[in-house]
């Protein structure tokens, strides 16, 4: 009989499944040999390959092939065997959660991961692409979905003459003015910001039904 564990914990045993297949096939890739170093005053003769003392030194390979290849094969086993009670109990895992139109709805697993990791962080970015409404600005007409603004900046020359006594004075002399008028279709600041808290609060309740939902026992095989 497998062990008894929910959802959640499958789902972080996996985790821990991954980094020690991981750790197994880098000492696999490190137990092909082990080594003897040291210097010597000969390679011929008397004395050859005698190591000079305190020269010698020696690397041990602290598993074997078949060791790791063992370990790496039970990690596999177990991982794939978890994959496919997850993959069962996903079906059967359900949690109820209220969507952005305000009904309550139930999920599957599956489901609501695809809300999480997808759907709503790209309901997000539309949100928060819509254009904000100007504030605090010069508005001379509004319509249905519009207003009017504008931006005007005084254009001024500036003016050297000379007086009686022969003494410059100069003076700043307004010539026009530059004016941008723009109409704005943006939506007012707090009607954008609310729909966005909108969709986090709906974000933040479709996690709280996973967690419920990972509680959900797993299947045996």
């Amino acid at each position: 009989m497998s062990a008894k564990m929910t959802l959640g914990d499958a789902f972080n045993r996996r985790k821990k499944l991954g980094a020690d297949l991981q750790t197994w096939i880098q000492r696999l890739s490190q137990v092909g040999v082990e080594r003897r170093d040291y210097r010597t005053k000969a390679i011929e003769g008397d004395g050859a390959f005698e190591p000079e003392p305190g020269s010698e030194r020696r690397t041990h390979r602290h598993y074997t092939i078949e060791e790791c290849r063992q370990r790496i094969e039970e990690t596999l086993v177990e991982d794939r065997d978890l994959a496919m009670r997850i993959s069962l109990t996903n079906q059967r895992a359900r949690s109820r959660v209220v969507d952005l139109q305000g009904v309550e709805r139930e999920l599957s697993v599956p489901e609501m991961l695809v809300l999480k990791a997808d759907l709503i962080p790209k309901l997000e970015q539309v949100a928060r692409a819509v254009p904000l409404r100007a504030d605090g600005v010069s508005v001379f007409e509004t319509g249905e979905g519009f207003i009017r603004h504008r931006r005007i900046k005084k254009v001024e020359k500036k003016k050297e003459s000379l007086t009686d006594k022969g003494i410059k004075i100069e003076e700043i002399e307004t010539i026009g003015y530059d004016v941008t008028e723009t109409t704005d279709y943006g939506l007012p600041v707090r009607d954008v910001y609310n729909e966005i808290d909108r969709i986090q609060d709906f974000a933040q309740r479709v996690k709280q039904a996973i967690n419920e939902a990972n509680k959900t026992e797993l299947v045996d095989l």
